[in-house]
């Protein structure tokens, strides 16, 4: 990993109200799948994916939405065309680290991957602490809509 993708990351981390105390989670949360085996974020992204689900369906529930209402919102907000627009309106993509072979492409779906992965660093990292996971998702642009 080079010095100026941890800068880049350090630098994401204090854009998004987080730091990291095991760097570790946060640096793979920014690794793509490889066709050379290096461990990617997928895994992380799976967990992301949940806990982003989980907590905009918990945030519906204290609002008395509808079940109808909560589906709609979550499958708005965490749906791959937006996670994809936040993180590259985040410049996110900068600090990935890409397959070779995808040159410096960033596909829409790399991305939603990508954010996926933040928040399931943020999970890992917190223990599902929820003002973290709050703040996470209130920096990457992800909350529930307030009207």
């Amino acid at each position: 990993m080079t010095s100026v993708r941890s800068k880049l990351i350090d630098s994401i981390q204090d854009r998004l109200g987080v730091s990291f105390e095991n760097s570790t989670l946060i640096h793979e949360a920014f690794m793509a799948a490889s066709a050379v085996g290096r461990d990617s974020n997928k895994d992380m992204a799976l967990i992301g994916d949940s806990a982003l689900q989980l907590f905009l369906q918990s945030q519906g529930r204290a609002r008395h939405a509808s079940r109808k209402q909560i589906n709609q919102i979550v499958s708005r907000i965490a749906s791959n065309r937006n996670l994809a627009q936040r993180g590259f309106e985040l410049g996110l993509d900068r600090c990935i680290c890409k397959n070779p072979s995808q040159g410096n492409f960033v596909s829409d779906k790399l991305m939603a991957t990508n954010v996926e992965a933040i928040a399931g660093a943020v999970f890992l990292e917190t223990s599902w602490v929820r003002a973290a996971l709050q703040r996470i998702v209130d920096a990457l642009g992800l909350a529930w809509p307030d009207s």
